[in-house]
């Protein structure tokens, strides 16, 4: 039993106090009524006493709705609403067509229907199917998930199967409730057990116990509907949720904090109600105290609820889309699929199915190989995945033919086929930290991401744009979307949200900056979606802007590779966007006459950390000369330390020069000419002395590489020449691990073969057959046993003690250990409760190396054998009778010469009684008694045909007589053989 299910031995903060019971009524406020829980209960065969003891401890004013769902027989009318209510005071009604479900109230369904629930209003409907296996309890639950969501409640009791099992798995996905009849209470556990095995399970308790717990949970403080704020903050503060998160991260390794806060609180309000604790302080110290139950919140936060086929037509959908890109594929090249939270394994093994579907439909002559990688963070659920192993109650979602070809049914379940789960490898995966699968045809995340927050998704989208290929396919649940990744997947069917992988994005490439970690990152081209607060601007905010548009020079900020981070004021003049890819880079996009100057700014204010100025830069514009200052710096400060500063100052167009000048004035110009062109020649040696030290200080650092580099080619040889040492080693063992492989696979083939001629061998003899250990644990039984064993296949494992027999046989036990402990074998006839007779046999559990291991009980129907006896015997009773009424004396001998019987007449001539005949047998009497062997022919009648002797002879006590000697046997056709023989003696004639 897992750690998470309650059972009522368990404590918790509310068992350490008596029970107080505050029920829940339905109260009319704003003229509506309060929104109230509806319980569904499911039972089949022997659920009658748990629904009298059920209802017999619930309150009639609880304040909740009961809706019973049973096996019940199609073909006779139910009166079980009737004699329900001999149980309870609240009203108890057939559901009808429609009807809508009020509080205090129990409703039935009736025989022959399904039942399903919409908006509080039960809904009849005939069968889907008409025979064979029905599945109302699961069809039921479904639907009451779907429609209440929290307020469901899910109880299953006894029963035969496996019905509610899927049910109770949807409720609880809808963050419902779901209890259990304990199974040792229960009449029939299969339901009980199966629903239990999920793991789900809240609560695992007798009937009469579960009104209690239902009233306590449903009424918690946490679980209210119409919650006040200040109950609300006195249950949390604001540092609880990070402590539990950091237990649970300390506890399990995997980090929460990204999943949305809503869905976290939820479920530990939910483990709050479970174990009836006052608020968030009080569960983590619960926590630290139990670390189990960190165990079952970790369950609780990863319920991966999921079923063969969920949405059918979502998956008709996603096999029109695969078919083309299958098409498409050649006989070496695999197709890879990734199902990203596959829980256990239905989804998996759903398109497994699907891929195997397609390449039928194509004819395809050669199926490529499938390489499907299913993951999850639940290990025990990869386990459950693995096995393929699932309940009877698949058949409401796979067809009889899927069944028939991908499926072998093993007692009571399904399995998948061996060549269907090797196509499948299921791994423990964490989709937040770990590398992604890559180059798939097909990526399904299916109801993963409602649970995770808005940042987490943004970064999970362009992931898995990287792991598709270019035509690759991206399914989501169908309350999930790509946000704004718009540039990233084209939608190809909306409605069930199938994407396929959008070539040539740029946004894409950031992908490679995710460290398979949480980091904040932005992308340049996803739209934040914030709250814009209607705030009044204030005087000061509106004169700032003004500034900033119409009076500060053209700035730009960049980072240190020269992308355009944030721009201020009009740059048309000095940036311009180039022909081709569009890139925000200023080195790419900056007037050719500023490209040279700005690379050096920026280089100087790079190494000397200080304003770099540089004024009078000429730009050529229509003809024109434009004067422009340019500064560049770099900043220090924590938020933007690292960033650059551009500040592009305009001075406006050079003027010209008046053509109507004097000579004066035609001096002054020229020395202004010659002055303009003094300092261009100091501005150009101040560049080419800048270059200079750029290019010494390059060639040092090409020096400095080189010298890395060789000495880094060294270490590559080096390291070369051991790898190439450790192929060699590695082909070697390669080469030995083939050989193994092939050795084993023989061995696992030759394995396959022998259990397919046991398992043959036994079917064949139609001998039922228990191996047993030595402390009586099951290990193995054939189907004949369960005629006189209650077994079923969840038994393996259960002492064979515990299990009730069907027939008779004092000190079953001691029979089996004494075999085991003196080794000598024993064969007892029994008789089974139903009249048929068995040989059962019980010998030592020899193994090859001549240990005794258990023992083997084999049980041989001998009814056949048992009616022939009884007839033989029949017929020599009446014989006898037959004998003894004979006037003549006469004697009847079986083919053993043994005296069956001896009339009257016979021990009154030779004056003999019955006693002298005992042990003696006829060929006794004649040769040691009469002292004859004339009578020979007679005794072994050859021909075994009557025969007639006389004989002459002194006889003990009668003397001396001659007399006749008839023999008549009786002889089976068969075999030959003399089965009895009457001697008749006739004394009529006296020497």
């Amino acid at each position: 039993m897992e750690n998470d299910t309650l059972r009522t031995d368990k404590n918790s903060a509310q068992d350490q106090e008596p029970t107080t019971i505050k029920k829940r009524a339905p109260v009319v406020r704003s003229g509506r009524t309060r929104p109230f829980p509806i319980v569904a209960i499911g039972g089949s065969a022997g659920a009658f006493n748990a629904f009298e003891k059920f209802f017999t401890h619930m309150p009639a004013d609880s304040g909740m709705a009961f809706v019973l769902v049973m096996h019940l027989d199609p073909n006779y009318a139910s009166n079980l609403a009737e004699l329900i209510q001999a149980f309870t005071p609240m009203p108890v009604m057939q559901a009808e067509d429609g009807a809508q479900v009020k509080p205090n109230t129990v409703y039935v369904i009736p025989p022959d229907k399904d039942m399903g629930i919409h908006n509080r209003k039960l809904l009849l409907l005939n069968p889907s199917k008409a025979h064979g296996m029905r599945l109302p309890i699961d069809y039921f639950l479904q639907s009451l998930a779907e429609d209440q969501w929290n307020r469901a409640v899910g109880i299953i009791l006894s029963g035969m199967g496996s019905d509610g099992e899927t049910g109770l798995r949807l409720i609880k996905e809808k963050l419902g409730m779901a209890m259990v009849q304990d199974p040792e209470t229960a009449q029939y556990d299969s339901m009980p057990k199966a629903s239990i095995a999920t793991n789900l399970v809240d609560y695992v308790l007798a009937p009469e116990e579960m009104p209690v717990k239902l009233i306590q949970y449903l009424n918690h403080p946490a679980l209210s509907e119409e919650p006040v704020e200040q109950v609300k903050s006195e249950i949390r503060d604001s540092n609880s949720i990070q402590k539990i998160l950091m237990l649970l991260r300390t506890r399990t390794g995997h980090d929460f904090s990204h999943y949305k806060t809503n869905t976290i609180t939820r479920r530990i309000d939910r483990r709050l109600a479970l174990h009836q604790l006052s608020d968030y302080t009080a569960y983590i110290s619960f926590l630290r105290e139990n670390p189990h139950e960190l165990d079952a919140l970790f369950k609780e936060l990863l319920i991966g609820v999921t079923k063969f086929f969920r949405d059918g037509q979502a998956y008709e959908s996603l096999k029109e889309k695969l078919l083309p890109i299958l098409r498409l594929k050649t006989n070496n090249e695999p197709v890879r699929v990734w199902v990203a939270g596959s829980s256990t394994g239905e989804e998996a093994y759903t398109i497994a199915i699907l891929l195997m579907e397609c390449y039928a439909m194509l004819n395809s002559k050669h199926t490529p190989k499938i390489q499907i990688f299913a993951t999850d963070l639940d290990i025990q659920a990869i386990e459950t995945a693995r096995s393929g192993t699932y309940h009877s109650n698949i058949v409401a979602d796979v067809s009889p033919e899927r069944l028939e070809r991908f499926f072998i049914k093993r007692n009571e379940k399904y399995q998948v086929k061996k060549e269907l789960r090797e196509m499948l490898v299921f791994a423990q995966h964490n989709l937040i930290k770990d590398a992604p699968f890559t180059r798939l045809d097909l990526l399904s995340c299916r109801n993963v991401l409602i649970y995770l927050n808005a940042e987490l998704q943004k970064k999970l989208m362009p992931i898995f744009h990287y792991s598709l290929n270019q035509t690759g396919i991206l399914m989501l649940g169908p309350a999930e979307t790509i946000g704004g990744f718009t540039d990233l997947f084209v939608p190809v069917e909306p409605k069930w949200k199938i994407f396929e992988r959008k070539a040539g994005s740029q946004s894409a490439n950031k992908v490679m900056d995710f460290q398979f970690n949480i980091s904040r990152q932005t992308f340049g081209n996803v739209q934040k979606t914030e709250e814009t607060k209607n705030k009044k601007k204030s005087l000061l905010e509106s004169f700032n802007k003004f500034l900033l548009e119409s009076f500060t020079p053209v700035s730009l900020l960049v980072n240190e590779r020269g992308d355009i981070l944030y721009i201020n004021g009009k740059t048309g003049r000095f940036l311009e966007l180039n022909p081709g890819e569009a890139a925000m880079n200023v080195f790419e996009m900056v007037r050719e006459e500023l490209k040279n100057v700005l690379r050096n700014a920026i280089y100087q204010a790079q190494s000397q950390k200080t304003l770099i100025a540089v004024n009078d830069i000429k730009i050529k514009e229509d003809g024109q000369t434009r004067l422009a200052n340019l500064k560049t710096c770099i900043f220090n400060d924590s938020e933007l330390q690292g960033f650059i500063l551009i500040v592009i100052e305009d001075k406006g167009l050079l003027k010209k020069a008046s053509a109507k000048i004097n000579t004066k004035q035609n001096d002054s110009g020229q020395n202004m000419m010659a002055e303009e062109l003094q300092k261009e020649l100091e501005y150009t040696k101040q560049q080419l002395h800048s270059t200079i030290e750029q290019m010494e200080t390059s060639l040092e650092e090409l020096k400095s590489t080189n010298e890395e580099l060789q000495s880094t080619n060294e270490e590559l040889q080096s390291t070369n020449e051991e790898s190439l040492t450790t192929k060699e080693e590695m082909q070697s063992l390669n080469e030995e691990l083939m050989t193994t492989n092939v050795s084993y696979q023989a061995k696992a083939e030759e394995l396959t073969r022998l259990n397919n001629d046991m398992k043959n061998l036994l079917d064949s003899t139609e001998i039922g057959t228990i191996f047993l250990d030595n402390q009586l644990m099951i290990l193995r039984y054939t189907p004949q046993v369960k005629a006189l064993f209650n077994v079923i296949a969840s038994d393996m494992g259960r002492s064979i003690t515990d299990i009730k027999f069907n027939f008779d046989l004092p000190d079953f036990k001691k029979t089996i250990t004494d075999v085991i402990e003196t080794l000598a074998p024993k064969e007892i006839e029994i008789k089974t409760n139903k009249n048929v007779w068995y040989n059962l046999r019980i010998m030592p559990y020899r193994t090859m190396d001549n240990f005794i291991s258990g023992a083997v009980l084999t049980f041989t129907n001998i009814s056949s054998l048992k009616i022939m006896e009884h007839r033989l015997k029949t017929m020599v009773n009446y014989s006898k009778t037959m004998v003894n009424q004979m006037q003549t004396p006469a004697i009847l001998v079986n083919g053993k010469q043994e005296v069956i019987a001896a009339n009257p007449a016979f021990l009154e001539f030779f004056k003999m009684d019955e006693r002298q005949l005992q042990g003696l047998g006829f060929s006794g009497l004649v040769h040691d008694l009469w002292k004859t062997t004339r009578l020979d022919n007679l005794i072994r009648n050859a021909q075994q045909e009557e025969l007639q002797v006389a004989l002459n002879l002194e006889f003990p006590v009668i003397g001396k007589k001659q007399l006749g000697f008839t023999s008549l046997p009786s002889v089976d056709d068969l075999t030959g053989e003399t089965l009895l023989n009457l001697i008749v003696i006739d004394d009529k004639k006296l020497v």
